[in-house]
């Protein structure tokens, strides 16, 4: 039972370091370093404790197990007392220790809630930051291309000297309409043959791109809108994770609060105020009932706490995957334009900054917010104790 508790409180924290930034790196690894360091010295101290409370007990049964008729009455029934103060002293043992395990992963949860908080507000301020969004709605519609405009405009006064049909204000907005009016009118309108293919030439690469990379290109902005959504989802789990987490020790101000005002010693203080409630508990709990279900319930109050966090970085995780095979898809889809080289002159600016956005949120994804050393087949064998 206790190797399986042991290996349940390393369960966040005996881990490799996470592939993060350089700030984040080094955090973590301190975080997982002084967890790592704090469980082993309390599996230590319980073990020595244990041991000599073994030793001294075995010695009493060795004494016990040596009276007969002429012995002392008095003798023997210290000997049986003290057998019983052992026993429950044992008892005990193992129940602060337990609560210490609780307590020290509970704590490191919390400090971990704080750092994946910083890492869903970074995401936040990744996808806010991006200029996907605008590129993409400069790039996808071909009015807004100086050059298409001007040829359009020339192309719809020599189409009204032959024809008073205009094309609806409505319609004009429409980038793949206005694209076939204008190549459609290039044709009908007036204009001497060498000055219409003159036109068409300036506006065929934004003609050709617009077209073929519309629906591409409306993929990638519906997609990204839709990783944005998540990370916002994300965040508010990351809250109420938090706000459910502390509740258990009585802290009720929100994350965001938390963080802003720097108010962590306090939700520390409370925790301390919570286990040694618990641990007052623990000492009685041999002759009071209701103690014993204090002290049962304050554990597995901080026992659950820790599985919701497991729950919220399996969620995180998800998600960093899940951003790194659309913004791969992205990429194959943003360099998917055919005439590349042909029309390499004449592509906008914006094209180019949206594949090194694209490139730049993977490495992202890889790099500065994966945390994917927490999820496997590992974690799940020393979540359920078979990893010896």
């Amino acid at each position: 039972m206790k190797t399986a508790s042991f290996l349940l409180g390393c369960l966040l924290f005996c881990v490799p370091a996470f592939v993060t930034g350089a700030g984040d790196t080094l955090e973590i690894y301190t975080l997982l370093m002084q967890a790592e360091t704090e469980l082993h010295t309390l599996q230590l101290e319980n073990r020595e404790a244990e041991s000599k409370l073994t030793e001294e007990l075995a010695a009493v049964n060795e004494l016990l197990s040596s009276f007969n008729a002429a012995t002392d009455p008095a003798e023997y029934l210290w000997a049986l007392q003290r057998k019983l103060q052992l026993r429950d002293a044992m008892d005990t043992l193992d129940e602060m220790y337990q609560l210490g395990m609780a307590k020290a992963r509970y704590r490191k949860g919390l400090e971990l809630i704080k750092i994946m908080y910083e890492k869903v507000l970074g995401l936040d301020h990744h996808f806010t930051s991006l200029k996907t969004y605008q590129n993409i709605a400069q790039l996808s519609n071909p009015n807004n291309y100086p050059e298409f405009q001007q040829t359009q405009d020339l192309i719809k006064e020599r189409l009204k000297k032959n024809n008073a049909v205009q094309l609806p204000n409505l319609l004009t907005a429409n980038p793949l309409i206005s694209a076939t009016f204008s190549l459609v009118a290039s044709f009908v309108g007036d204009g001497e043959p060498k000055s219409k293919e003159k036109d068409l030439e300036k506006i065929a690469c934004i003609l050709d791109f617009t077209v073929q990379m519309h629906t591409d290109l409306n993929l990638i902005y519906y997609e990204t809108e839709f990783l944005k959504e998540s990370n916002n989802n994300l965040k508010t789990g990351c809250i109420q994770l938090f706000r459910d987490y502390a509740k258990i020790i009585g802290y009720k101000v929100e994350l965001d609060v938390c963080r802003s005002s720097d108010d962590w010693e306090a939700v520390y203080d409370l925790l301390d105020d919570y286990i040694l409630k618990l641990e007052a508990a623990a000492t009685k709990s041999r002759d009071d009932p209701a103690a014993n279900r204090e002290l049962m319930k304050g554990i597995a109050n901080l026992e659950f706490s820790i599985d919701r966090l497991l729950d919220f970085l399996d969620k995180y995780n998800t998600f960093i995957g899940q951003g790194e095979k659309y913004y791969q898809k992205f990429e194959v889809i943003a360099s998917n334009y055919p005439n590349q080289a042909a029309c390499a002159g004449q592509l906008p600016a914006q094209y180019a900054t949206l594949k090194q956005d694209i490139k730049f949120s993977i490495e992202k994804f890889r790099e500065a917010y994966n945390i994917a050393e927490l999820t496997g087949s590992k974690l799940k064998d020393l979540l359920y104790g078979t990893n010896n």
